[in-house]
C-alpha cells in the first residue's frame, strides 16, 4: 500500500497546498477556542494562541529531529519538500482536544517523532498517534473535548450552528463548511484520493439510515452526531493520506466501504470522536491482507477461470 509516487516538483505543490490548508485551519482553531473564548472573558489573553504554540510544535519539532537524524547520523541532506511527516503530525494535532497540555503535548510530539524514523509498518501511523495521545489524556483523567465554553454555559444547538462548527470537537475538526472547502481544494491536487472522503461518506450514511429504520433510533439525532464528530475531517485528512491508503482504483474503493461503515459502528460502540480512528486502522490491516493474498490483484484471473470452466 506504498503508493507515495509524485516527482519532487509535485511533491512541492502538495506540500504546499497542504501547509496552506493546515494554516487556514489553524486561524480558525485560534479564533474558535481563542478569540471567542477570549471576548467571552473566559480564558487569559496567553491562552488565545494555544493552537498556533500547538502547530509549532506538531510542525517544529518533526522537522528538528528528522534534519538531525538525516544530517548527522545517515549523513544525507534533509529536504522540507520531500517530508510529509510534519504535515501529518500538523494534522492530527487538528483533531485533538482543545483542553490538551502543551507541556505533555511536546514530549509526546518528541516521542512520536523519534519512533516515526524507524516506523516502516503499512498501518496508519498517525491515527494510531492520535488514540495514544488520547490513551494519555485517558490516563491522566484529562479526556475532554469540552472547551471552558462548553462545560460553563449550556447551549442548544441546532444542525445548522454544527454545520457551521459551533459544536463539540477538536481544534479545527468542528466547521463542516470549512472542511468541504479544503477537501474542493484538495481535489484540485491529482494525487489526492477523492474518491475515499465521497465513499466513505456514502457508506457511513447508508448504514446510518439502515441503523437507524432497524433500531428505530433518531435519524435526525444521528445526523447531527455524524456532523459533531470527526469522522469528516479524518476522511478528508487522515484516511487519504499518500503512505496508508490503496493506490489502485478498487483497493480505494473497498478501502473507503471499509472506512464508512466501521466508522460507524465504532462511533456507536465507543465515542464520535475516536471512532474513525480505530476504523481506519482496521481498514488499513484488512486491506494489508487483501493485499497479502492477492484478492485484488487476482480477481480478474479467477473470474476467467470460472467461465472457462462453464
Amino acid at each position: 500500500m506504498n503508493s507515495h509516487l509524485k516527482s519532487k516538483y509535485s511533491n512541492l505543490n502538495i506540500i504546499t497546498m497542504y501547509y496552506i490548508i493546515i494554516a487556514i485551519l489553524t486561524i480558525y482553531a485560534t479564533y474558535k477556542n481563542g478569540i471567542v473564548l477570549y471576548n467571552k472573558h473566559l480564558i487569559q489573553l496567553a491562552a488565545v494562541f494555544k493552537p498556533i504554540i500547538l502547530m509549532i510544535i506538531a510542525i517544529g519539532i518533526p522537522i528538528l529531529i528528522d534534519a538531525v537524524y538525516k544530517t548527522f547520523i545517515k549523513k544525507q541532506t534533509y529536504e522540507l519538500k520531500q517530508d510529509y511527516f510534519p504535515i501529518y503530525m500538523g494534522l492530527i494535532t487538528l483533531c485533538l482536544p482543545i483542553n490538551i497540555s502543551i507541556i505533555l503535548f511536546l514530549i509526546l510530539t518528541i516521542i512520536f517523532s523519534c519512533i516515526k524514523l524507524f516506523y516502516n509498518l503499512n498501518i496508519n501511523y498517525y491515527s494510531i498517534t492520535k488514540l495514544l495521545i488520547i490513551l494519555v489524556l485517558l490516563i491522566l483523567g484529562k479526556y475532554t473535548y469540552l472547551s471552558i465554553y462548553d462545560l460553563k454555559i449550556e447551549t442548544n444547538l441546532t444542525t445548522l450552528d454544527m454545520f457551521l462548527g459551533r459544536g463539540v470537537g477538536g481544534l479545527a475538526t468542528s466547521n463542516i463548511l470549512l472542511l468541504l472547502i479544503c477537501y474542493i481544494v484538495l481535489c484540485f491536487n491529482f494525487t489526492y484520493k477523492k474518491e475515499i472522503p465521497i465513499i466513505s461518506f456514502v457508506s457511513y450514511f447508508v448504514t446510518l439510515i439502515i441503523y437507524s429504520i432497524l433500531f428505530r433510533s433518531n435519524l435526525i439525532s444521528n445526523v447531527k452526531e455524524l456532523i459533531n464528530s470527526e469522522f469528516i475531517y479524518a476522511v478528508i485528512f487522515i484516511a487519504t493520506m499518500s503512505f496508508y491508503s490503496p493506490i489502485d482504483f478498487k483497493s480505494r474503493i473497498i478501502f473507503a466501504i471499509l472506512v464508512g461503515v466501521l466508522s460507524f459502528i465504532f462511533n456507536l460502540i465507543i465515542n464520535i470522536y475516536e471512532g474513525v480512528f480505530i476504523a481506519i486502522i482496521i481498514s488499513n490491516i484488512i486491506m494489508i491482507i487483501i493485499d497479502k493474498l492477492g484478492v485484488i490483484k487476482n480477481e480478474h484471473k479467477r473470474i476467467w477461470l470460472w467461465i472457462t470452466r462453464k
